[in-house]
């Protein structure tokens, strides 16, 4: 297969004869585009670079293989997560766990995987208040005498990421993260435990999609700045340091589903912009250097398979960001109904996400703008303003593109929707990954 920006006969003849057997909707992951973008990120994020891929975009075991055969460590932000991490084969030395819902179930995989002498790479602790609950559960457990619990401390490194508002969890009040004062106070908890816990520096994430270099870069360095307070307080030891020493800079780089629409840092400029940070800190700097992409993986290697249920010829303004590029409304003539929406990619109800959509096998290459929607009893449920065939009809073959992140991982089963098969595409054919999930009667 190859990308949909070229949609081929081959690919359109793939995606039909697909569609011919399985149900839609349907995801359908091409697994050479999914290795392109893997590429790219790890000749931009080049070694010592430690690189984990976060399961939040799509935990689906098939594709955290293919990241895992390629050497990629597996971040994950629930026991969920690291199950779908190990059926992929991902050893615990490159599970990382973080995330702010972390409860007990968590704690005890982690305590577990350390007291067994095989631990967790590390654990990122987002509150002093959640320091306080690992602690006490070690105590409770009578975890000493196993392996080290290797732990970062998140800071908030309080920018304006330059994103959706939604996505900006880089900014002072959002809900993630430690100040520079709640940093201290949870590094000292973790202290006055002691073994198992060891602390080894810093977890950052300033973001997703980030535009803002410059902010990002800043956040590098209040992270580094936070990691030599660390080490010269004594939080870090020196022999911890020199051996383990780490400041994980998350994910967020960013990626257009519109190429030519806007001018966006590439991950380079990302890395740049980290090298900056590292070589211009005053302090001691920690000598491993991690990354946590996510969306930037998989969000191009996924469509999302759809066939039209309605046509209609009805007048519809649809406002940006869901109008037509550059526009800030689009008068629309016609509504068209997909058998995919908000339940198989939510994105675009939940903060206006614009994704691409074509005809797979267009009989005309006249085209009309229309408004198109998703199956779903609720008004939110609207995929924007798109051209469409002029003869589009019922049972057309749609694609919705960069389903990839955050589509199958938040499906929902609102008005007893079964989540569709995720099907996988490569040198061997079109293979299943999961069935169609039963009716729900």
């Amino acid at each position: 297969m190859s990308g949909p920006a070229g949609l081929t006969s081959r690919v359109a003849g793939i995606i039909t004869t697909a569609a011919a057997q399985h149900a839609t909707p349907f995801y359908l992951t091409d697994e050479e585009r999914l290795s392109q973008a893997a590429s790219l990120l790890e000749s931009a994020f080049p070694e010592p670079w430690v690189r984990s891929y976060s399961l939040k975009a799509d935990p689906l075991p098939a594709v955290v293989q293919l990241l895992a055969q390629r050497r990629w460590g597996a971040n994950c932000v629930s026991v969920g997560e690291i199950a779908a991490a190990r059926e992929a084969g991902v050893p615990n030395s490159r599970i990382t766990l973080e995330g702010i819902g972390k409860g007990e179930r968590e704690f005890d995989a982690a305590i577990h995987a350390a007291a067994s002498g095989d631990p967790l790479r590390w654990v990122a602790i987002e509150s002093a208040d959640e320091a306080r609950a690992l602690a006490d559960a070690v105590a409770v457990r009578g975890a000493v005498g196993g392996a080290a619990i290797r732990i970062l401390i998140r800071l908030n490194p309080a920018i304006d990421p330059g994103t959706h508002a939604g996505l900006a969890v880089g900014r002072g009040s959002s809900k993630f993260g430690t100040d520079p004062t709640e940093l201290l106070a949870a590094a000292r908890i973790i202290a006055v435990a002691g073994a198992p816990l060891q602390l080894i520096g810093i977890h950052l994430h300033a973001g997703s999609q980030l535009r803002n270099l410059q902010e990002w870069q800043t956040a590098v360095e209040r992270s580094l700045a936070a990691y030599a307070e660390l080490v010269q307080g004594g939080l870090i030891t020196d022999e911890v340091h020199r051996a383990s020493g780490t400041l994980c800079v998350g994910g967020g780089e960013p990626i257009s589903l519109e190429p030519g629409k806007e001018r966006l840092p590439t991950a380079a400029d990302f890395c740049s912009a980290a090298d900056a940070a590292w070589s211009g800190a005053p302090g001691v700097t920690p000598p491993i250097r991690a990354i946590e992409p996510g969306r930037a993986l998989v969000a191009e290697a996924t469509l999302l398979i759809s066939r039209v249920l309605h046509v209609r010829e009805r007048n519809e303004t649809v406002f940006a960001p869901l109008a037509l590029p550059g526009e800030a409304e689009t008068a629309c003539a016609r509504q068209v109904i997909l058998d995919a929406g908000m339940s198989e990619l939510i994105r675009p109800a939940l903060y206006g996400a614009r994704h691409p959509l074509r005809a797979v096998a267009p009989r005309t290459a006249s085209t009309i703008p229309a408004a198109l929607h998703g199956p779903i009893c609720e008004s939110t449920d609207a995929l924007g303003a798109h051209h469409v065939p002029t003869d589009t009809a019922r049972g057309d073959l749609f694609l919705i593109e960069g389903a990839g992140a955050y589509a199958d991982a938040m499906w929902s089963s609102y008005n007893g929707r079964p989540r569709p098969a995720r099907l996988m595409g490569g040198s061997a054919g079109v293979k299943v990954a999961r069935e169609r999930s039963a009716e729900q009667f």
